[in-house]
């Protein structure tokens, strides 16, 4: 007995539905066992080791100060989504949005659906990009960024403060648009955005109320990619903070190059 000819679509139409079903099903279950995740920081409990030979790293500072103290795998291969966002909440306070938005985005963008090494970020022009404030570009057409802190680069997103004690979001202004002025290609709406971010959410979590950062903090942190050690997230990071503070610094960008 012949099979309907339509029968192949309605089983393709079914499976489809059905994926997606799981699929909803687990991003609810995984959300929810996050709300009752209560994030922890601890100094104590997650002391600095530095990277060995052959551990994986990225060219973000962030990920690789939660590897370095362990908040994720040290070694940072094949980290799974759960274990990002966890990592995100315990070591900045990221609100569960902004953490869940930060590791699903980076898989969509890679394409890489289950686990994710952090050396898997360097891909240049998916989520790394150029014009970076804290690493070098990319080498000729090499696929892979430099995931190492550049100090030069580092030096000169410092000397960007006006008093040199501290960086506010006009400092970090300035810095941003020194380090596009030798560019005449600028930066596509995406990585610009994600630029931006970047800024925003050290202004967030590392600012003291005024969302002033202290350079040493910021030396510390990025260029070695360590917690300081009088610092603790001691408020939550969220996503609307964070575009809120992205928009601020377009605007002041804006501003400033329209002069």
């Amino acid at each position: 007995m012949a099979l309907p000819k339509h029968l192949p679509h309605v089983l393709l139409k079914y499976a489809m539905v059905t994926a997606l079903m799981a699929f909803i099903t687990k991003m609810f279950v995984a959300y929810d066992d996050l709300q009752r995740y209560e994030p922890h920081f601890s100094m104590v409990d997650h002391p600095y080791v530095p990277p060995s030979k052959g551990d994986s790293r990225s060219p973000c500072p962030a990920l690789n100060a939660l590897a370095n103290h362990n908040y994720l795998p040290h070694d940072g291969r094949g980290i799974t989504r759960d274990a990002y966002i966890r990592a995100l909440r315990d070591g900045y306070n990221l609100s569960i949005p902004l953490a869940t938005l930060l590791t699903y985005g980076s898989h969509m963008i890679l394409a890489q659906y289950s686990s994710l090494s952090l050396a898997d970020l360097a891909r240049h022009n998916f989520i790394e990009h150029s014009e970076s404030l804290g690493h070098a570009d990319v080498i000729g057409d090499e696929e892979y960024a430099p995931s190492e802190a550049d100090p030069q680069l580092i030096s000169q997103l410092i000397n960007a403060s006006s008093n040199g004690h501290s960086m506010d979001i006009h400092d970090f202004t300035r810095a941003r648009l020194r380090r596009e002025e030798p560019y005449e290609q600028p930066l596509d709406p995406l990585h610009e955005e994600i630029a931006r971010g970047e800024m925003s959410m050290v202004l967030g979590i590392f600012g003291q109320g005024n969302e002033a950062v202290p350079v040493r903090w910021l030396n510390d942190w990025w260029l070695n990619e360590r917690f300081p050690e009088d610092w603790e997230p001691k408020h939550e990071q969220t996503l609307l903070k964070t575009v809120r503070t992205s928009y601020r610094i377009k605007q002041l960008m804006q501003a400033a190059e329209g002069q």
